[in-house]
C-alpha cells in the first residue's frame, strides 16, 4: 500500500509529489521484502528531481532550482551531484547576468555594436532562459535605445550649427529624455557639451566686454544645467557692465557698485570685477573732466577754448574718455585756429582786391600747414600766383603766337618754350607747341614728297602719294594734299597707259592699284583695272595675235601746278 501511495506522488511530477514518495518508501525497512524495488524508486524519483530542478534552471528559475536540488536525500546517489550542479548553475547565471549587464551598459553609452556583439554572447549559454528569452530581450532593447537614441538626431545636428540659440535648443530637446530611458545618458552628455560651448560664448562675451549680448543670453539660460555661483558672477557683470554703457556719471556710479558686490576672491571673476571698478573710477573721473571743459569751452573766447583744451588733456590716452576728449580737443583747436587765422586770410584779401597779389600771398603764407584755414589759404595763394604768372607769361605767349602765325614755327616753339612746366599757361604753351611742330613735321613731308614726285616714275609716285597721307589736312601744308594727289594719281594713270599700250597689262595692274580712293583719278583707273584684267588672263584656245584696246580718251591731264616756294623755317 506505502509503494503504491508512493508511485500514485511520484506521477504527479513536481517537486512535493517526488519528495512524498521518497519519504514514504525512505520510513520502510531495509529489510523489507520489496527493498530491491523500493530503492530503485528512490534513485529514479530522486533522479527526477534533479531533472525537475535542472528544468527550472532552463526556465530561468535559479532559485526555485536550487531550492528543488537542495531537498533531495542525502542517502541517495543523486545527492553526489547536488553540489555540484548548483554551483555550475550559479557560475552560469552569474555568467549570463555578467553579460546581459555588458549589453544594458553598451546600451547606456550608444555602443550599438558592442551590444550585439555581447547579446550575441547569449547564445553561447548552456541555459535556454539565456540563450532565448534574455537574449531575445537584449535585441529588443538594441532596438529600442537605437530608436530613442535617433531622437536625438535633430538635436545634435541642432548643437553642430553652433551659436546661442541652436545650444538652447538642443537642451531643450535632449531634456526631453526621460532617466529611465537607454538614450539618457546620450542626452546627458549632449546637455553638458551644449552646456561647454554655451560657457565658452559668455567667456567670450565677457573678454569682449559685450555686456549687452551678456544679459540677454544670461536671461534664456536654464539654470539647472548651470552653477549657481556662477550664473551669479554672470549676472553681476552684465548689469555692471550694462550700466557703464550708459555714458554717464550716475550710470558709471551705478555699474561700480554693482560690481563690488563680486567679493568672494577665489572666485574666477573677481580680478576682472576689481579691474573694471578701477577702470570706471577713472572714467567716472575723466567725464566729469570733460564736463568741466566742455563749460569752459562755451564760453566761445580763444583764451577760453585754449583752457578748455588744457583741461581735457588731463585725460590720459589709457582713458576709455580719450577718444572722446580728443574729439572735443581737435573740435576746439579748429576753432581757435580759425579765429586766430582768419584776420590773416582776410587781409590778405584785400591786399589782393588792390592788386598787391605779392603781398597778399606773403600775407596769407603766415598761415602754417596743418591748420584748419591752411588749405582755404593755399587755394587762394594759388590762384593769386596763378594771375602773377598769366601776367609774366602771356606776353610770350603772344609773341610766340604771332611768329606761328608767319608761319615761324621754329622760332614760335623757341618762345613759347620760354614758359616754364608747372605755370598757369605752361598747358597752353604745351598744346601751341604740339600743334606747330605738327606744322613743321607737315612741311617736311609735303617737301620730301614732292621731291619723291620730280622723279616722275610709278614708284616715286607712289612713294610720294604714301608720304602726304601723312601731312594733316588741318595742317597749313594739308590744303595742298588733295591737288598733289589728284595730279600724283593722274601721272600713274598715263604711266599705266603707256605699260597697257605696249601689252605689259600687269605692269599696268600694278601701277593703278597704287591710286588712292580719294584722287579724282581713282574712278578712271577702276575701268582700266577691269578691262586690263580680263585681257591679263590666259586664254584657252590657240594663241593668236591680240591688238591692243584703242586707248580711251581721256580728259587732258592738269599739268602739276606751280606751288609757290614753301617758306624756309625761321631761326
Amino acid at each position: 500500500m506505502r509503494l503504491y501511495c508512493a508511485q500514485l506522488s511520484a506521477e504527479e511530477k513536481t517537486v512535493d509529489g517526488l519528495l512524498r514518495a521518497i519519504n514514504l518508501l525512505a520510513a520502510l525497512p531495509k529489510d523489507h521484502p520489496l527493498a530491491v524495488e523500493v530503492n530503485r524508486n528512490i534513485e529514479t524519483w530522486a533522479t527526477e528531481l534533479l531533472d525537475l530542478a535542472e528544468d527550472y534552471f532552463q526556465k530561468g528559475l535559479l532559485e526555485e532550482a536550487i531550492a528543488a536540488a537542495e531537498k533531495i536525500p542525502d542517502h541517495v546517489q543523486a545527492y553526489d551531484l547536488v553540489e555540484e550542479r548548483i554551483a555550475a548553475w550559479r557560475g552560469l547565471w552569474q555568467e549570463g547576468e555578467t553579460i546581459y549587464a555588458e549589453v544594458e551598459n553598451d546600451l547606456r553609452n550608444s555602443r550599438w555594436n558592442s551590444a550585439f556583439r555581447n547579446a550575441v554572447r547569449l547564445l553561447n549559454l548552456d541555459n535556454t532562459f539565456w540563450s532565448t528569452t534574455k537574449y531575445d530581450q537584449a535585441i529588443r532593447n538594441i532596438q529600442i535605445a537605437q530608436e530613442e537614441s535617433s531622437k536625438l538626431d535633430n538635436a545634435y545636428r541642432i548643437l553642430r550649427r553652433g551659436g546661442t540659440d541652436n545650444w538652447l535648443k538642443a537642451i531643450e530637446d535632449a531634456s526631453k529624455i526621460p532617466k529611465d530611458s537607454y538614450a539618457y545618458q546620450e542626452a546627458q552628455k549632449l546637455i553638458a557639451e551644449a552646456v561647454d560651448k554655451l560657457t565658452g560664448s559668455i567667456e567670450t562675451m565677457i573678454e569682449r566686454r559685450d555686456w549687452q549680448t551678456l544679459g540677454t543670453t544670461l536671461g534664456r539660460l536654464p539654470e539647472s544645467y548651470f552653477p549657481a555661483q556662477d550664473l551669479n558672477d554672470w549676472q553681476i557683470l552684465a548689469t555692471a557692465g550694462q550700466e557703464s554703457q550708459m555714458g554717464t556719471v550716475d550710470g558709471l556710479g551705478l555699474a561700480i557698485t554693482t560690481a563690488e558686490k563680486l567679493t568672494d576672491s577665489s572666485r574666477p571673476y573677481y580680478a576682472l570685477a576689481q579691474e573694471l571698478v578701477k577702470d570706471w573710477r577713472r572714467e567716472e573721473t575723466a567725464l566729469q573732466q570733460l564736463a568741466r571743459a566742455r563749460n569752459t569751452a562755451e564760453i566761445g573766447t580763444i583764451s577760453a577754448l585754449n583752457e578748455a583744451i588744457a583741461q581735457a588733456k588731463l585725460i590720459t590716452p589709457d582713458n576709455p574718455r580719450h577718444q572722446e576728449a580728443a574729439r572735443d580737443i581737435a573740435n576746439w583747436t579748429e576753432r581757435v585756429q580759425v579765429d586766430e587765422d582768419r584776420p590773416i586770410l582776410r587781409q590778405a584779401r584785400q591786399l589782393a582786391s588792390a592788386g598787391n597779389l605779392e603781398q597778399a600771398i606773403q600775407q596769407a603764407e603766415q598761415i602754417a600747414p596743418g591748420r584748419a584755414l591752411y588749405s582755404e589759404a593755399r587755394q587762394s595763394i594759388n590762384q593769386w600766383q596763378a594771375t602773377i604768372q598769366r601776367r609774366i607769361d602771356q606776353p610770350i605767349l603772344d609773341q610766340a603766337i604771332a611768329l606761328a602765325n608767319a608761319q615761324n614755327y621754329e622760332a614760335a616753339i623757341s618762345t613759347a618754350r620760354q614758359i616754364e612746366a608747372n605755370r598757369a599757361l605752361s598747358g597752353e604753351a604745351r598744346g601751341q607747341i604740339s600743334r606747330w611742330q605738327g606744322e613743321i613735321n607737315a612741311q617736311n613731308n609735303l617737301r620730301r614728297a614732292q621731291e619723291l614726285a620730280s622723279s616722275r616714275t610709278v614708284d616715286s609716285l607712289n612713294q610720294a602719294l604714301q608720304l602726304i597721307s601723312q601731312v594733316p589736312r588741318s595742317t597749313d601744308a594739308g590744303g595742298q594734299r588733295l591737288q598733289l594727289v589728284n595730279n600724283w594719281s593722274y601721272q600713274i594713270l598715263s604711266l599705266a597707259q603707256e605699260q597697257a599700250r605696249v601689252g605689259n597689262y600687269q605692269r599696268a595692274i600694278n601701277a593703278l592699284e597704287q591710286i588712292p580712293s580719294e584722287s579724282a583719278a581713282y574712278g578712271s583707273a577702276q575701268s582700266f583695272l577691269q578691262e586690263w584684267r580680263s585681257l591679263s588672263q590666259p586664254s584657252p584656245g590657240p594663241i593668236s595675235p591680240v591688238t591692243s584696246p584703242t586707248p580711251r580718251v581721256e580728259s587732258p591731264l592738269p599739268a602739276e601746278p606751280e606751288f609757290p616756294p614753301l617758306a624756309s623755317p625761321q631761326n
